[in-house]
C-alpha cells in the first residue's frame, strides 16, 4: 500500500461528513465541514496500482 507523506492526517477528514447535513439545510457556515473534509481526505492511503 503506498501511503502519502503525513497519511495520519486523513483521519482528520472524516470529521467533515458532520457538515454534511448542514449543506443540504442551505447553511455556508457549515460548507467549511465539507472544505475541512476534502482538504484532509486527501491525505488517505491509497492502493498501489499494480503494473
Amino acid at each position: 500500500m503506498m501511503v502519502r507523506k503525513n497519511w495520519m492526517l486523513g483521519f482528520l477528514g472524516f470529521m467533515g461528513f458532520q457538515g454534511i447535513r448542514g449543506i443540504i439545510n442551505g447553511d455556508w457556515l457549515q460548507a467549511l465541514w465539507i472544505v475541512w473534509f476534502v482538504w484532509f481526505i486527501y491525505f488517505i492511503p491509497e492502493k498501489k496500482q499494480a503494473r
